[in-house]
């Protein structure tokens, strides 16, 4: 094998400007006269029993790519929104037995205190009712006084 040096490669400028004549927008204006330009030439030169099947064929690929990017962008965006509903629904039942257990604690809270209520009053009550016995047989004797003894005997 003969080792023949390698002459050194130009760099190319990484800058934006594309020259003088060459720039991007030339090329945005000169794109519709670049696209008529190539569909007479494909047309004047590929027979059309070739050419009409190959754009349909072109065009069935693109809409089947595109069916394709769609149906999976749908697929994803399906998966994301039912994961959400599945979470959601799991949530919203959880909240649910969460409610109904505070609600049956407030209850029971609530009867407790009513129950504590009435004990009180109860108790109240009585301590009223006995010393209004005591005061009553307090009267009682002081108004008999001792004339109700003697008499009895």
């Amino acid at each position: 094998l003969l080792l023949l040096p390698t002459l050194p490669q130009p760099v190319l400028p990484h800058t934006t400007n594309m020259g003088i004549f060459f720039n991007a927008d030339n090329l945005v204006l000169a794109s519709p006269l670049i696209a008529i330009c190539t569909t007479y030439a494909f047309f004047k030169f590929v027979p059309l029993q070739y050419g009409l099947p190959f754009i349909g064929a072109v065009a069935l690929l693109i809409q089947a790519r595109n069916k394709i990017i769609a149906s999976r962008s749908t697929d994803e965006h399906i998966d994301k929104t039912i994961v959400k509903d599945l979470v959601s629904d799991e949530d919203a039942i959880a909240a649910k037995e969460n409610a109904k257990k505070e609600k049956k604690q407030r209850k029971a809270n609530q009867k407790l205190k009513e129950r504590l209520k009435a004990e009180r009053k109860n108790v109240a009550n009585k301590k009223r009712e006995i010393a209004d016995d005591d005061e009553d047989e307090l009267i009682d004797s002081f108004a008999k006084g001792s004339r109700g003894k003697n008499k009895t005997k």
